[in-house]
């Protein structure tokens, strides 16, 4: 954990909205922690319309970036979810209530794997083979199925952003049968510092009676973060 006399190096936040009635829903606000230039965790808030906290996520992305080891936990229900990752192998949990027993299991998934927050540190790896159009496969891992998925990631097209340079790209499940159940995602990146600007999908946050949301989360980076 974090140690108090530590200080996060970017500060920044994304605003979610409900993708049906475009209303404000939550917002998530990260601090990265950085040691010797190198990312090393990140810690996440989630707060409601009203600006209240209802949730956090610890992330520590120093081992494998691309699967790092998180925590999610929101406390108006309890839900849990989160994996433990040493070395192959990965440790996935979750309960979707308080009072539910922990469901674990830990296994080795295949490779190349992605898990969470690990996404934007696979297109950032990847970035030169996805600018070129490349489609790229990988092993989705979600801890609330304890299991993994394959889907594949594709530039649709160059773009702007609110004046900047993007890379929009569509991610979506590598499987005929669950493509019809699950929507693809649509995710902006900028070009200049390989963040993330904008993501259209499921949320990994819930709405407050525990079912799924479908957001889009638009980011608010400070101008050190862009400007680097």
């Amino acid at each position: 954990m974090p140690l108090l006399a530590e200080k996060p190096r970017y500060q920044y936040f994304g605003k979610a909205y409900d993708l049906t009635t475009g209303k404000y829903v939550y917002s998530d606000n990260h601090k990265e922690y950085y040691n010797n230039g190198k990312h090393t965790h990140s810690e996440i808030q989630y707060k409601d319309a009203n600006g209240k906290v209802f949730g956090s996520k610890h992330i520590e992305f120093d081992q494998n970036p691309e699967v790092p080891t998180f925590k999610t936990v929101d406390d108006r229900d309890g839900y849990t979810e989160g994996a433990d990752v040493k070395g192959k192998s990965v440790r996935l949990f979750y309960k979707r209530k308080k009072e539910d027993p922990l469901s674990e299991k830990t296994y080795t998934p295949k490779t190349p794997a992605v898990m969470d927050g690990g996404f934007d540190y696979f297109v950032r790896n990847n970035w030169e083979p996805l600018s070129r159009g490349e489609r790229l496969s990988f092993h989705f891992i979600a801890p609330v199925q304890l299991d993994d998925y394959k889907f594949a990631v594709l530039k649709i097209k160059d773009g702007e952003w609110k004046g900047r340079q993007a890379m929009y790209l569509r991610l979506e499940i590598d499987n005929f049968l669950l493509k019809q159940v699950v929507k693809p995602f649509l995710l902006v990146y900028d070009v200049q510092t390989r963040r993330i600007l904008q993501f259209d999908g499921l949320s990994n946050i819930n709405d407050e009676n525990g079912k799924s949301l479908k957001v889009k989360i638009v980011y608010d980076y400070p101008k050190d973060v862009l400007e680097p």
